[in-house]
């Protein structure tokens, strides 16, 4: 036999067919391991961030509110500050000549006379014709409109141009519209009417 065909046999001999082998089955997988829950800070929880919303808008409504009143006691100050200053009787530093003649009849649909309210403080020379009445003794009576009487000079006598001087610190007067009235005294001491001013201190 030759060495050929006995390596022929060798090889048949080591080749087997293949045989299926039955290898067994992996276990079936066990219950879903349990998930770890994520813990949240405090300030990210959802009760947190609505509390800390609603405290900023109510900061902000505050803040709002603080800014209004603020403003308005600022105004009142300022507008305090502007009455006191009207309302206090300061020294004049210079004189002002203003002469007005009455209305013999009754108060005027216009204003007789307008001037802006003096600052510094002036005296005002307020004169009076009155050389249309017959009077020679006169009661001068001041109201300021909206408030009340300013002042009564009683048993005025007129000089010698038949004018009713009179002097008075502008400071005492605040803006507003004032009415002089007239009233000549006759024999008996009664007083009647016989003159109307209306004068008014613009702002």
């Amino acid at each position: 036999m030759s060495v050929r065909k006995l390596k022929k046999k060798k090889t048949s001999a080591l080749r087997k067919p293949a045989v299926q082998v039955e290898l067994p089955l992996p276990p079936p997988p066990g219950p879903p391991l349990p998930v770890e829950e994520m813990v949240l800070a405090w300030w990210q929880k959802p009760a947190a961030v609505v509390s800390l919303a609603a405290v900023a808008m109510l900061l902000l409504v505050l803040g709002a509110i603080s800014q209004l009143h603020a403003r308005r006691d600022r105004a009142q100050a300022a507008e305090l500050e502007a009455r006191v200053k009207t309302l206090t009787l300061r020294a004049s530093t210079a004189a002002r000549a203003l002469r007005i003649t009455p209305n013999p009849r009754s108060w005027s649909a216009a204003p007789d006379a307008s001037i802006g309210w003096p600052e510094p403080p002036l005296m005002l020379d307020l004169y009076l014709p009155v050389g249309y009445s017959q009077f020679t003794s006169f009661a001068v009576t001041i109201d300021k409109v909206d408030q009340g009487r300013m002042m009564t000079i009683q048993r005025m006598a007129p000089d010698s141009n038949r004018e009713l001087r009179l002097s008075l610190n502008s400071s005492a007067f605040g803006p507003g519209e004032y009415r002089i009235l007239l009233q000549g005294y006759d024999w008996r001491g009664q007083r009647s009417d016989t003159g109307w001013v209306r004068f008014i201190i613009r702002q």
